[in-house]
């Protein structure tokens, strides 16, 4: 079973409301996930010379396997989002297999790259507002 630490931040009362507006408007399912997309778009912001300090940039620059489900509308727009996101990282989708469920595409999609690569298209991914389910898995 793959365990997800649980930290504790202090904020002040203004990010609290805007936290708790940004959930409350459907703009994201819940805190958790909106501060999860926030530090990813941090971390694609980052130079990877400005993380050669931090214990954890040997990683940074290691290949990576990721395993993403994708639920999204059928929706011509949405998917033309998507599609332009995956035709930026072509070359690291590996393997692609959709199909229709109800009024839902789904896409299981395969990653091989650097891990800065997959942070980009994770956050990509995540700005997609329509999107109803994003899930992925670094495999190693």
């Amino acid at each position: 079973m793959f365990h997800i630490p649980i930290i504790s931040i202090s904020i002040n009362e203004n990010l609290r409301e805007f936290i708790n507006k940004l959930v409350s408007k459907n703009q994201y399912e819940n805190k958790s996930k909106l501060i999860r997309d926030a530090l990813l778009r941090l971390m694609s912001t980052m130079e990877i010379s400005n993380m050669e300090s931090l214990t954890f940039s040997p990683t940074v620059k290691k290949n990576i396997l990721g395993n993403m489900i994708i639920v999204a509308p059928h929706d011509p727009q949405i998917q033309r989002k998507i599609n332009h996101i995956e035709t930026e990282y072509k070359d690291q989708i590996v393997s692609k297999n959709q199909h229709f469920q109800g009024e839902n595409l789904i896409s299981f999609l395969l990653f091989e790259g650097n891990i800065q690569d997959f942070q980009n298209f994770v956050v990509e991914v995540n700005g997609i507002k329509e999107i109803k389910n994003f899930r992925y898995l670094i495999v190693n």
